[in-house]
């Protein structure tokens, strides 16, 4: 299957990266080249782009991260006009195979083999080798996947676990939930474990505390939260800290998650000490009748600088063989 292409496509970026074997288990990730996919007028000029950069060499198949629903063998993605036929694209390149994957699904099958240099441990417990698995991860939304083991194989499960509606567990939970009803529709766990939810979550405190907001971004609630220079953005992101532990617990549960569960996104590893010490494990721990099931679980962080490449190339030799 070598050498062959990984992609990494969303709404803003197309990143492509050239996969020519492994090495001690490790993809061998080389040629990583970012490209404005807004310049492109669809996948197969950015793909030939991509190509041209990389002097021409001739892919055996292509395995790409997408953000977008993948129906078949059609693609449409989310926040980015391009919708195409992964077989004629293989067609067009002379490709053995086009394979399109979740985005978040890449990153599933990236844990089933993941390296120990490329986690932080956040929660200890006892790992089940074989166990499922599930990962979330707060950025611009809330992703969510799980990963089973399957006669030796890891197989990534795609889900929009995000969007489910966000539980309280303590009465200020359930006030700020209130106070969110007011403007939202739906209070769904990307609303607040997010980054853009750090802003909803900051807004929707102060009403609830009763004291004025300021306009802030992301990026202000945490620097001024982790400073400790403004009281409601260190509560913000106390009460983040809080919400993602409870939900990170909900997904042990819904997945079966003895093999551990995972962070990622770009939102957590900005404020990873402030995590491990906060109620994170508590949350996670408080399940009622199921507490014993959940207490043994390892949370881990991820700091592969590449997971949705690594999980492609995984999922790619696992469909072609190496």
């Amino acid at each position: 299957m070598y050498p062959s292409i990984v992609a990494d496509i969303g709404g803003t970026n197309a990143r492509f990266a050239l996969v020519s074997g492994k090495h001690n288990g490790q993809f061998n990730i080389s040629d990583i080249h970012i490209l404005p996919a807004g310049e492109y007028p669809n996948i197969n000029d950015a793909f030939r782009a991509y190509l041209g950069k990389i002097g021409g060499i001739q892919p055996r198949a292509l395995c790409a991260a997408i953000a977008g629903p993948i129906i078949g063998d059609q693609v449409k993605m989310t926040n980015l006009n391009w919708e195409f036929s992964c077989r004629q694209v293989a067609a067009e390149f002379g490709l053995e195979a086009f394979i399109p994957m979740n985005d978040f699904a890449a990153i599933a099958a990236a844990v089933g083999n993941i390296h120990p240099d490329h986690v932080q441990n956040i929660k200890p417990g006892l790992s089940d080798p074989n166990g499922n698995k599930a990962v979330f991860g707060a950025g611009t939304g809330l992703g969510v996947a799980g990963v089973v083991n399957h006669a030796g194989k890891w197989l990534p499960l795609p889900s929009e676990g995000g969007h489910v509606n966000l539980a309280p567990t303590n009465a200020l939970e359930a006030d700020i939930i209130k106070a969110a009803m007011l403007t939202h529709a739906q209070v769904s766990a990307e609303l607040f474990i997010s980054g853009p939810g750090l802003v909803h979550l900051y807004n929707a405190l102060a009403v609830v505390l009763g004291v004025a907001p300021e306009s802030v971004t992301p990026a202000d609630v945490t620097t001024k939260g982790l400073a400790n220079s403004c009281a409601l953005c260190r509560q913000t992101l106390e009460v983040f800290c809080s919400l993602a532990g409870s939900f990170a617990g909900n997904l042990a549960l819904t997945y079966g998650a003895t093999g551990g569960v995972y962070i990622a996104g770009g939102v957590v590893p900005r404020f990873s000490d402030f995590l491990r010490a906060s109620t994170f494990i508590e949350k996670f721990n408080a399940k009622g009748l199921q507490s014993g099931y959940v207490a043994n679980v390892p949370v881990d962080l991820i700091v592969h600088p590449e997971i949705a490449f690594a999980g492609a190339a995984a999922w790619l030799e696992q469909q072609l063989g190496a």
